[in-house]
């Protein structure tokens, strides 16, 4: 298979989206990375927008909002297996740390940094165990972009 894709989160390509507003050398650092290796990148919704345009606003006491995740991850999850069916290596589903939506091991609960999955990760974790089915998805650090282009540099290596 020599078609690779990684599907991304939409703030990482729409700037604008993001809590504060700002883009940072990471961000442009990872695209960079997938061009110059040739990885096709896949945007995926962003729940926060499309639900609600106030961000990080209690999300998670919300049930209507994680019924919405999960019927996202559910739409992701089929457009990963399109991919599939078209002889398509799908490397990955990157995730954002400290969102409390997009956070793979980490998330920000109002001011502090916890322990904790995003509620969209934790989605997409339940489906894909529903389904049998696994995508790695991997943490990504805006603040840390050597820690960031490390983890990507190995799922490369190892697809």
């Amino acid at each position: 298979m020599d078609k690779k894709v990684v599907f991304v989160p939409h703030c990482i390509l729409n700037q604008n989206v993001r809590k504060y507003g700002k883009s940072n050398e990471s961000i442009k650092e990872i695209v960079k990375f997938f061009a110059e290796a040739e990885i096709g990148i896949i945007q995926l919704p962003c729940p926060e927008v499309e639900f609600n345009p106030v961000l990080n606003k209690g999300f998670e006491r919300k049930e209507n909002y994680r019924n919405y995740c999960r019927e996202i991850s559910l739409k992701i999850l089929k457009d990963v297996k399109n991919y599939l069916e078209k002889d398509c290596a799908v490397l990955g589903i990157l995730g954002v740390e400290f969102s409390p939506t997009c956070g793979v091991n980490r998330i920000e609960n109002g001011k502090k940094i916890v322990p904790g999955k995003g509620i969209l990760t934790e989605e997409l974790e339940k489906e894909m165990e529903k389904k049998n089915f696994q995508v790695p998805i991997i943490p990504v650090n805006t603040g840390n972009v050597f820690s960031t282009l490390e983890k990507l540099n190995l799922l490369v290596k190892n697809s």
